[in-house]
């Protein structure tokens, strides 16, 4: 079981495998708030590999990090950053018109045995953000895994069949909102904790409802309150807002 400390919870992501080493990426999408980013790469357990694509190089930079790779062509990236990464040989650079995005060329470097997350993914323009959760969640299916993506505002997990979310709250505090969306076509899900509880739910793509939960009053007087997911078939995104 991996456990990840964000500063607004904190993850257990329970799929019967050993606890694997943490590849932590951050891209040039919503900047994560220097705070969180510095507080999030502290508590990353193990030796994490940090990782940046392109503009990330930058938002390491604001919260006094440095990343151990960089990828991208290097056009959104403050230029002495990246040309101190090159210098350093920490940069793999490619050519400015290419038909791949900086994030797909950084997941086809990432080590496989590592669980993935990313940050710097929300928000911006829709069409990256879209490409960025299409890519992400492709990624996740194909080689049926379990992606994280979070910042200060919010979490997202690509989860596959037979894997356990819990999520805990910091003492006296609840998400904002909780979400369940189907990635795969259908998928079954199972979560608990929540006003609105579903036992083996078959959720569909194409009807997006199970949006907007919340930690249930029973729940939240409970020693360790925390909400449960399980995904049964298929692949769900997991979503957690505040």
């Amino acid at each position: 079981m991996n456990k990840i400390f964000f500063p607004q919870g904190t993850l257990h992501i329970n799929d019967e495998q050993p606890v694997k080493e943490i590849a932590f990426s951050v891209c040039g999408g919503r900047k994560p708030a220097a705070g969180w980013l510095e507080m999030t790469a502290e508590n990353l357990s193990g030796i994490p590999e940090l990782l940046a694509a392109d503009k990330g190089i930058n938002y390491y930079h604001a919260a006094g990090l440095s990343p151990d790779r960089v990828i991208g062509d290097g056009d959104s990236a403050d230029r002495s950053l990246w040309k101190q990464a090159v210098e350093s040989g920490k940069a793999t650079v490619f050519p400015a018109e290419k038909d791949q995005t900086d994030l797909q060329l950084l997941l086809e470097l990432l080590p496989p045995e590592k669980l993935w997350i990313f940050s710097g993914v929300f928000g911006g323009r829709l069409d990256h953000l879209l490409s960025a959760f299409e890519t992400l969640g492709t990624a996740a299916l194909q080689n049926n895994r379990v992606i994280v993506m979070a910042d200060e505002r919010e979490i997202a997990v690509f989860v596959p069949a037979g894997v356990n979310i819990r999520f805990y709250p910091p003492a006296e505090e609840s998400p904002v909102a909780v979400s369940l969306l189907s990635y795969t076509e259908k998928s079954k899900v199972t979560v608990t904790g929540t006003k609105w509880t579903l036992e083996e739910k078959e959720l569909t793509r194409d009807n997006p409802y199970a949006v907007s939960n919340e930690m249930s009053e029973t729940e939240k007087l409970h020693e360790l309150p925390h909400i449960s997911f399980t995904c049964l078939e298929g692949m769900t995104l997991f979503y957690i807002a505040g």
